[in-house]
C-alpha cells in the first residue's frame, strides 16, 4: 500500500540544482517526516553525487570535500558539506547522532544541501555566463594574467 506523501520537513530544491541530487533530495523530502534517519542518509547521498561531479575519480567524500577544500572551495560551503556527511553518516549507525532527537536537524540539512548547491552550481554558472558576456579582448587579458607566472 502507497500512503500519500504528507509533511516535508524540507525546504523544497533550489532552482538549477542537477538532476541525478534533485531525485535524492526529493526522495529524502518525501521520507523526512517519517524517517529522519532515512532523509539524513539520502541528504548525505545526495551530496556524494554532487562531489563526485565536481571532484571525479576515486576517493572517499570526506577526501574528496578536502581536494575541493585546498583548490579554494568556500570554508563555510566545506563545512556545510562535512555536516551533511557526518550527520548522514552517523543516522545509519547505532549509538551515533540520532537525526530525530532534534526537530531542527533535518530542515537544517536540507537548508545546507541547497546552500551548497546555490555555491558550488548556481553561482558559479552566473558568474560564468557573466564572464562568458565579456568582449573577447578583456576576456583573454585576464586569462592570460592568470595563466602567467607570478614574478
Amino acid at each position: 500500500m502507497v500512503v500519500p506523501v504528507g509533511v516535508r520537513l524540507g525546504a523544497a530544491p533550489l532552482e538549477g540544482m542537477p538532476d541525478d541530487v534533485r531525485r535524492l533530495y526529493e526522495e529524502a523530502r518525501n521520507v523526512s517526516a517519517v524517517s529522519p534517519r532515512s532523509a539524513a542518509a539520502l541528504l548525505r547521498l545526495a551530496l556524494q553525487v554532487l562531489v563526485d561531479g565536481l571532484e571525479p575519480g576515486a576517493g572517499s567524500l570526506h577526501d574528496k570535500i578536502g581536494r575541493l577544500s585546498r583548490r579554494g572551495l568556500n570554508p563555510d560551503v566545506s563545512r556545510a558539506m562535512d555536516v551533511v556527511r557526518v550527520i548522514g553518516n552517523n543516522s545509519v549507525h547505532p549509538g551515533q547522532i540520532e537525526a530525530s532527537e532534534d526537530e531542527r536537524l533535518i530542515p537544517a540539512l536540507f537548508a545546507l544541501t541547497n546552500l551548497i548547491v546555490e555555491q558550488v552550481i548556481v553561482r558559479a554558472a552566473t558568474v560564468d555566463a557573466l564572464f562568458e558576456s565579456l568582449p573577447e579582448g578583456a576576456r583573454s587579458a585576464i586569462e592570460r594574467r592568470d595563466s602567467s607566472p607570478e614574478k
